[in-house]
């Protein structure tokens, strides 16, 4: 299982992933009672209180929200916060994720004692949400880019990430990242893609760790790509981080 060492080895921040194993952590694809009940367990594991756990509703690529003691919290279904980034300086809340492919990255400034949570999907990546969110972190946070670790969790990597009829639109600055397959499809690395957005930034590449786990093919996690082409029943798994 993939743990960034940058950020496991510090010791005031809990970062962690869900898998299969614990089960589907999306009401979109479960019963209420069931989905939390997994929640439930798995923030119990992790010694998270879900009264204090910010869930990530994606909603729009550019909305970043702010997460503070007078934020509303909790786990239940509609308790959500609708965003595609979250930010927050406060100790013992947790920012909670839900992806099947999409990047779940995770940023944090031990200078200063900020962290960000970022669901990084295909629209959210287009619009370099990634660069937003460090630009935010400098402005409002007074954080220098040198100091940010980034851990980016589980997700489609582009040995996976194709599709054999190409209907969407890329801006030329996706060229890097995208290659051409017979038949008109092509192969995205939105992993590449994030990382370099990342380092423009100025965040320092040693800085950055990338997990190896390609939610595409690895079956310890959901993945709606690899759903679609097998048929096998679909569910989100959780990025949580919380600073102690």
């Amino acid at each position: 299982m993939f743990q960034s060492q940058r950020l496991e080895s510090t010791t005031s921040l809990v970062y962690k992933f869900s898998s299969v194993e614990d089960g589907n952590m999306s009401f979109l694809w479960g019963e209420e009672e069931k989905v939390l009940k997994s929640r439930e367990d798995y923030l119990q594991k992790l010694g998270v209180d879900p009264k204090k756990c910010a869930v990530m509703s994606v909603w729009d690529e550019g909305v970043i929200e702010e997460i503070t003691r007078d934020t509303p919290t909790g786990i239940g279904k509609d308790e959500s916060i609708k965003a595609n980034a979250l930010i927050t300086r406060e100790k013992g809340i947790a920012l909670f994720l839900l992806t099947a492919d999409c990047l779940p990255i995770v940023l944090f400034d031990p200078a200063v004692k900020v962290i960000a949570l970022v669901h990084a999907g295909w629209k959210s990546t287009d619009a370099k949400l990634c660069v937003r969110v460090v630009e935010a972190l400098e402005k409002q946070y007074g954080s220098k880019s040198v100091d940010v670790v980034v851990g980016i969790g589980p997700g489609i990597h582009k040995e996976s990430y194709v599709f054999t009829k190409n209907t969407r639109m890329y801006s030329s600055e996706w060229n890097p990242f995208l290659k051409y397959v017979s038949g008109g499809g092509v192969a995205v690395d939105i992993v590449g893609y994030n990382v370099k957005q990342l380092l423009d930034s100025g965040i320092p590449r040693g800085n950055i760790e990338v997990s190896e786990i390609d939610t595409g093919s690895d079956k310890s996690f959901f993945s709606h790509h690899r759903s679609r082409e097998t048929g096998e029943k679909e569910g989100r798994f959780a990025t949580v981080v919380m600073m102690r």
